[in-house]
């Protein structure tokens, strides 16, 4: 692993520089992470907006315990690996708890 590491570094020494404020980091828990992402990339991969379209129908399959979604493997598959989308998952499951809280 520390090899594939190490190539990354060299690759990565002379990047474009980054936009103003965006800091990249290089350390090795990083280059880890990114290396664990792109092993578990498969080629039928939803984006962000795609999961996001679908998490309404997604959340109530959670709630009523069926998995009736066609893609409901490929959004939970997403979901583990954006912490974006679990983040308006979150707050999806929130304000319903709360909607349904105040009836």
């Amino acid at each position: 692993m520390s090899s594939v590491i190490d190539t990354i570094r060299q690759l990565l020494e002379h990047p474009a520089p980054p936009e103003p404020g965006v800091v990249v980091p290089l350390d090795d828990p990083s280059i880890d992470r990114l290396l664990h992402l792109l092993c578990d990339t498969r080629d039928d991969e939803l984006s962000c907006e795609e999961v996001f379209t679908r998490l309404d129908e997604y959340v109530d399959c959670l709630i009523s315990h069926k998995q009736v979604m066609e893609n409901t493997p490929l959004v939970e598959h997403h979901l583990g690996l954006c912490a974006d989308c679990r983040d308006e998952l979150r707050a999806l499951q929130l304000a319903l708890a709360l909607a349904a809280a105040d009836d």
